[in-house]
């Protein structure tokens, strides 16, 4: 049935229908004519992107429920693709998946594929084997005295340790102790005060409070920015 004033009938939400779906034929209000579907939950940025333009390039109008299975077409020929085969150094490998698109956050974790031998110490030493640039943090590694200042460790800051503390006020939270892989090869961070608050001074952290992939993963990306960083004695324009 249509009507004068363009309706085709009632929606299934009770306001008068305005269009059909082109695949099911159901009648929608202007509101459910547009109605996106939720994206899936778990898949890789360029399956997302394949989905959200599927979805919302759709010829005419469409319910939900059709835009949904339209979208999961297109997440099933962008997952049926080839990927890229991946390097088999664990650090290069980890280099690689933190630009693939292709895969989602659960597979990059999978296909990281990391040795069952490797070490935070072995982490950080490679690490400063391809580093190019010089570490521009520093932390401090010995407590202040009337008498002298602290003593302090240069690094690179990488987020990858399990203990949290409390943020209290904007920002507020738990969050990740912080961690510093120095130029000596060790990796520091600060303990633990009383009020659930970092201390301030920095001492090496045991390797069962390290999340090996994290570090790997934020040690690569490092690696990954310091290529387009200015070399070191440029100066500043």
């Amino acid at each position: 049935m249509s009507y004068s004033n363009g309706a085709v009938g009632t929606c299934a939400c009770g306001r008068l229908a305005i269009a059909s779906c082109n695949r099911c034929g159901r009648t929608l209000c202007d509101e459910h004519s547009r109605t996106l579907p939720p994206a899936p939950e778990g898949i890789s940025a360029n399956a997302m992107g394949r989905y959200e333009l599927a979805i919302r390039l759709a010829d005419g109008p469409h319910c939900e429920g059709c835009r949904a299975d339209i979208g999961n077409y297109a997440l099933e020929q962008i997952n049926n693709a080839p990927r890229a085969p991946l390097p088999s150094h664990w650090l290069d490998r980890a280099i690689a998946l933190s630009g693939d698109q292709t895969r989602s956050d659960d597979e990059k974790v999978r296909d990281a594929d990391l040795p069952s031998t490797l070490t935070a110490k072995d982490v950080a030493a490679e690490f400063l084997r391809r580093i190019e640039r010089p570490a521009q943090e520093r932390v401090p590694v010995s407590p202040p005295s009337i008498m002298r200042n602290p003593d302090y460790r240069q690094g690179w800051s990488v987020d990858c340790r399990r203990t949290q503390y409390t943020v209290t006020g904007p920002g507020a939270g738990r969050y990740p102790l912080p961690c510093l892989v120095s130029t000596d090869g060790d990796i520091l961070g600060p303990a633990l005060e009383e009020g659930d608050k970092p201390g301030q001074t920095w001492w090496i952290v045991p390797e069962s409070e390290i999340d090996l992939p994290r570090l790997v993963t934020g040690l690569a990306q490092l690696l990954v920015l310091s290529a387009f960083m200015p070399p070191p004695g440029t100066p500043a324009i």
